[in-house]
């Protein structure tokens, strides 16, 4: 989960919250280099016009591929913007009916496209949760908003079975309704959690159990069927051990497995950047996630390459996090062949 972008930002209000989504200094990608011939090659997505001079990310798309919402944000605060395939691409994003009046951020539809929740930062309302954790001021939660026609009902928050927490981020949908996020626990890293919706009602929620709070565990991704989770960590990799990758981890039999790194051409690239927010596309074995890498520029350069590079700088790459997109496909190919159902 990147710490710009689509964490919602609240100045002044909270130094944890405001610390946790400071922008980090980002890799120069150099073109793919032989050896990674084999690993997917990460592709800016729609730029200049998704991803854009701000910082975007979280794309969630209708289950035809058509609609998508994302998040864009300032230092400060964010939005969810709304746009639609056209015959030669994007259109220009528009303010989502339902978000703008608070901080909005982390858009997810559910599979079937009837529902959406996504991240608002609103005053604390849950006397509960007040108590439990201290602060009577804000408090960043889970809001769904329902399908109507070809609109939304009002946002109506999550209940307190779901949000137990002060600080959530980051919902993702499974087909059954279930809701896996991201949450702060105090006196641990942020983990990921699952509230199951059960008989038309949400669980209390639960962590994951391969995310116990002693690694920093973010930005889950959840299959429909929930049989593998996609999502950002900074667990150790073999040449980087300080920035967030995307992982994946795989459901058998409601046990939960290994966590495997998804690789890809350029995460080792100076360093690395910082990759995350995950989230599938309408096939489910694309997966577009935040980055702040940028494109590298050769000097000495000519006039016209010159340019090239401030009109790129200009329109996306210019060090903010933009929306990047690889294929899933090589990581599930033998995984899934044989992989069981919840």
């Amino acid at each position: 989960m990147s710490k710009v972008r689509s964490r919602v930002h609240v100045a002044g209000l909270f130094c944890f919250f405001a610390s946790y989504l400071q922008p980090c200094a980002n890799a120069i990608v150099e073109p793919t280099p032989a050896k990674d011939s084999a690993l997917p090659v990460p592709e800016v997505f729609a730029p200049g016009i998704i991803s854009g001079p701000a910082n975007d990310g979280s794309p969630t798309f209708s289950p035809d591929g058509g609609t998508l919402f994302f998040t864009r944000s300032s230092a400060h605060w964010s939005i969810i913007l709304e746009s639609h395939r056209l015959r030669d691409g994007w259109s220009e994003p528009k303010v989502a009916s339902f978000s703008g009046e608070w901080s909005d951020s982390s858009p997810a539809l559910s599979p079937d496209g009837s529902f959406l929740v996504f991240v608002s930062v609103r005053p604390l309302a849950t006397v509960s949760v007040q108590a439990k954790q201290g602060s009577p001021n804000m408090a960043s939660h889970i809001w769904r908003v329902n399908r109507v026609g070809s609109g939304w009902n009002a946002p109506v928050e999550l209940p307190e079975s779901v949000n137990s927490f002060q600080w959530i981020f980051r919902p993702s949908v499974a087909g059954d309704g279930s809701i896996y996020f991201t949450a702060a626990v105090k006196g641990k890293e942020l983990s990921l959690f699952r509230s199951k919706y059960q008989n038309g009602a949400y669980q209390n929620a639960e962590p994951l159990s391969f995310s116990d709070g002693s690694v920093k565990d973010v930005d889950p991704e959840i299959a429909p069927d929930q049989s593998f989770l996609v999502f950002t960590s900074k667990r150790p990799r073999p040449g980087d051990t300080s920035h967030e990758h995307l992982f994946i981890v795989y459901n058998r039999v409601g046990v939960w497995g290994s966590v495997v790194p998804i690789r890809y051409a350029g995460d080792d690239a100076n360093g690395s950047s910082e990759d995350n927010d995950p989230r599938f596309g309408a096939d489910h074995r694309t997966v577009y996630f935040t980055s702040d890498r940028t494109l590298a520029v050769h000097f000495p350069r000519t006039h016209e390459e010159a340019a090239e590079d401030y009109q790129r700088l200009q329109t996306w790459d210019n060090s903010n996090s933009n929306i990047w997109v690889i294929s899933l496909s090589p990581v599930l190919k033998e995984a899934t062949s044989s992989q069981p159902k919840l």
